[in-house]
């Protein structure tokens, strides 16, 4: 091995270390002394590029040193390098220029999306759902576009292949809708929900008989966790005719309706009184002009049925204030000699039935007395 050649070997290796250098420098300049600037200032744009040259340029600037290495050894030693690196290297520079470039730009719209749409949500949380898909939308289509490029790059008649196929995929749309009939059908129920948005995610839900809160909508379903802690997964097509009951739509207070039955005998108005009373010292109690407020419903068989009707502030609070309300109502009631009566049944004989039944006591109270004055 001559002179050369050991001076060409120092040299690509120079450049090859030369690179990573450059780029470990780089990368402690920024930590020192752009990050400490960057975070005195009030945009964010200069937060973004510090973000991007500690990743992206940085790898960026290793895989340049690594192809110009490769370039200056392939001119001082033509053949030596495989066939295959020296024909394609035009290529893996532009697909690595393409992920590097896709890596940014998505990273850009990332974070420049997620701290708006959290700025919208903040103000306007009804908004969230319909925000949250318009951003994932956004980075898969940056995703796809980085990804067409890349196609295109390794194989250049892509563009005209993908061109014919489009053409002619009228018939293979209609075999591959109709395969995937459900899952084309959840995307769009998906979608039909976060843009007229009967759901949001937060909101207080009765679906197929369970009530939850929505914790998720994705493009194929949507996430409820339900009371007992678990979690409903339902596919949007699904959802999309179910009957939903939303207790967060427009306005979250509810009306707590309490049933309660008193006997014939009790104070009506103090026990209506009672009631009422009971219902404003609660603290999830939301008073109005006219609730809370008690009236009587039915005259029943075994008693008086009257509904103590007054607002809580959403559904959960109005479950458990109707259970405080009922044992407090009967607490009240004791205290007070309010009856809650038991069923009763009051029966109406036949005059016949009552002469027989008469006959039968006087005959019975006969035996008696004889049997009483025989013994004495």
């Amino acid at each position: 091995m001559s002179a050369l050649d050991v001076l060409d070997m120092v040299i690509t290796a120079l450049i090859l270390t030369g690179s990573i250098i450059i780029a470990v420098a780089l990368i402690r300049f920024i930590n020192r002394y752009i990050a400490k600037i960057a975070g005195k200032t009030r945009t964010r744009i200069d937060d973004y590029a510090t973000m991007i040259v500690k990743g992206p340029l940085t790898i960026f600037i290793v895989l340049f040193g690594i192809m110009v290495a490769l370039r200056y050894w392939d001119a001082r030693y033509p053949g030596t390098l495989p066939s295959w690196i020296i024909l394609n290297m035009d290529v893996i520079t532009s697909v690595t220029a393409a992920l590097i470039a896709t890596s940014v730009i998505s990273f850009i719209i990332n974070n420049y999306m997620g701290r708006r749409i959290k700025i919208i949500i903040r103000e306007n949380p009804d908004k969230e759902t319909t925000f949250r898909l318009i951003h994932r939308l956004t980075i898969y289509f940056v995703y796809i576009i980085g990804v067409t490029i890349i196609l295109t790059i390794i194989f250049p008649g892509l563009i005209g292949i993908i061109w014919s196929f489009a053409i002619g995929a009228g018939f293979l749309a209609i075999v591959v809708g109709l395969g995937a009939q459900k899952t084309i059908g959840n995307l769009l129920a998906g979608m039909n929900l976060t843009i007229t948005r009967p759901i949001r995610v937060g909101d207080a839900v009765m679906v197929k008989g369970e009530f939850g809160f929505v914790e998720d909508i994705t493009l194929r379903h949507t996430v409820i966790r339900i009371w007992d802690n678990r979690r409903m997964i339902i596919p949007n097509s699904i959802l999309d005719d179910e009957v939903i009951i939303n207790y967060s739509l427009k306005d979250p207070t509810m009306l707590v309706p309490v049933f309660v039955r008193i006997s014939y005998e009790s104070d009506i108005d103090k026990a209506m009184k009672i009631m009422v009373d009971v219902a404003k010292r609660h603290p999830d109690c939301l008073p109005t002009e006219n609730l809370p407020n008690a009236v009587i419903i039915e005259f029943a068989e075994s008693g008086i049925l009257l509904r103590l009707l007054s607002r809580a502030k959403d559904q959960p609070t109005a479950f458990k204030m109707a259970r405080d309300l009922l044992y407090q109502i009967k607490k009240e009631f004791d205290a007070n000699g309010i009856e809650i009566p038991y069923p009763r049944r009051y029966l109406i004989m036949d005059k016949k039935i009552e002469e027989r039944i008469s006959r039968i006591e006087n005959m019975l109270d006969q035996f008696i007395k004889k049997n009483q004055s025989m013994g004495s």
